[in-house]
């Protein structure tokens, strides 16, 4: 990657109208995740939703051959039961990052894309080929 340029990562071909990542100089950075599978359907619970979500966040990242380990911070949009996702946030968070968890933003909010959702995370990660 060249100084000082941004490189742009759509894995759907411009259907969405943005792209799903971006990398800079050092950075990657994944705008808002939601948990879904690849048929698209979206689990119920919030649980269920941030570990997919981090699931296709490590997909985006792949693609730059980063991790979720290469995590150095992260921003949480959750709707509803706040406590209750700071519950299933600590729980996950814990499953994905161990002891020593990135920096987190947890933000709650009305409503989200589609009403299916309960949970959006965005993460910038280390380049490390940087």
């Amino acid at each position: 990657m060249a100084a000082g340029r941004v490189e742009y990562h759509d894995p759907f071909g411009g259907t969405l109208g943005f792209a799903l990542a971006s990398r800079t100089p050092g950075l990657i950075h994944v705008s808002g995740m939601t948990g879904f599978e690849p048929d698209m359907s979206v689990p119920e619970g919030i649980e269920a939703q941030m570990r997919l979500a981090y699931r296709n966040i490590q997909g985006i990242l792949d693609h730059y051959s980063v991790t979720l380990v290469d995590t150095v911070e992260q921003v949480v949009f959750a709707v509803g039961d706040i406590p209750a996702a700071l519950e299933a946030f600590n729980l996950v968070s814990r499953e994905i990052f161990g002891d020593t968890p990135p920096p987190c933003t947890l933000v709650g909010v009305t409503a989200l894309v589609d009403p299916r959702y309960k949970v959006e995370i965005k993460v910038t990660a280390l380049d490390r080929a940087a």
